[in-house]
């Protein structure tokens, strides 16, 4: 395989004693085959690399030794956007067409459409332009070439957006030159309130005092801390009008196990005559008392455990 603005001869001819093996890593890995996989009864359809349509993406990897997939089933026409990268179709000089590569759309030439018994002249398109409009969101989405180490974003001033990954990112500058994500919009993606992986233990806010309300009904002390200490994705300008919220301003985080618990826990770093009061989603108090062993009859849900000079921690009881 070789793109339609000429390599060099002898990298094609290279190509020639590969394309065997190419075909096999790229799209089929037999390795992945496990016919005691016991993938779930979903109609979930994907189409792989190959062409065909497997009833979810378990079946498509433990059934065919799918490599990679689109979501749908296959139209058997270019629709489908597969991504052929990894297809060797000769070291010819004859002209195929447009297709998707490495997830972008690029001519192509080669010795001939069918490689490895499938047939591929269906996923090619006929112009850049025909194969970018419909394949170009779905594998554009991420960019490798937006990252620029030269720039240098505020990494203490989040103001989220969505990308189109569905990830809510910092902020504009982060998502697109260090998480390199080509569209998005502004404002954390829906749904999206709390993440631990956005926490980072010990990050230098600011400590100007510019509060905000987050959407685990906790008063923090800027955005930054709702991000950073509260790993939250929203919030709203001004401190939580709920009675009984305490203002987040500590710097160390209360350790609770097990959590999740069936509401008895052991709250760690906790003096045995220091008060804790535990709130539900809503900011109302549901239970307090002393010391760091709790027996509490609790109904399932998620909960905020608080106690003077600790960061606020979420309880999950089954």
């Amino acid at each position: 395989m070789k793109p339609f603005s000429f390599l060099s001869y002898a990298f094609v001819l290279a190509g020639i004693m590969t394309a065997a093996s190419a075909y096999s890593q790229a799209c089929v890995d037999s390795t992945l085959i496990d016919p005691n996989a016991i993938c779930p009864a979903l109609w979930a359809p994907v189409c792989g690399c190959d062409g065909i349509t497997y009833g979810n993406d378990c079946e498509a990897v433990n059934m065919g030794g799918m490599t990679s997939w689109v979501d749908g089933e296959c139209t058997g026409t270019s629709q489908d956007c597969l991504d052929l990268g990894g297809i060797d179709f000769g070291a010819c000089d004859m002209a195929m067409g447009v297709v998707l590569i490495n997830g972008s759309c690029q001519f192509l030439s080669g010795c001939g459409w069918e490689v490895g018994g499938v047939d591929y002249s269906p996923y090619f398109f006929v112009s850049e332009e025909e194969c970018t409009s419909n394949c170009g969101s779905e594998v554009e989405c991420i960019d490798p070439s937006l990252a620029d180490p030269l720039v240098d974003c505020d990494i203490f001033d989040p103001s989220p957006v969505c990308g189109c990954d569905s990830i809510t990112h910092f902020n504009e500058c982060v998502v697109t030159y260090v998480d390199w994500v080509s569209e998005y919009s502004l404002g954390a993606c829906q749904g999206d309130c709390y993440d631990a992986s956005r926490i980072v233990e010990g990050m230098n806010c600011p400590e100007e005092s510019d509060p905000v309300c987050g959407c685990d009904s906790v008063s923090y002390n800027n955005a930054c801390e709702a991000w950073y200490l509260g790993g939250l994705a929203q919030w709203t300008e001004g401190p939580c009008e709920t009675s009984g919220i305490i203002q987040h301003t500590a710097s160390t985080r209360l350790h609770v196990a097990p959590n999740p618990s069936n509401g008895v826990f052991l709250i760690s770093e906790l003096h045995p005559a220091a008060p804790w009061q535990v709130y539900n989603a809503t900011g109302t108090l549901v239970l307090q008392g002393r010391g760091p062993l709790v027996n509490a009859s609790l109904s399932a849900g998620c909960y905020i455990l608080h106690s003077e000079g600790f960061l606020p921690t979420r309880l999950v009881v089954h």
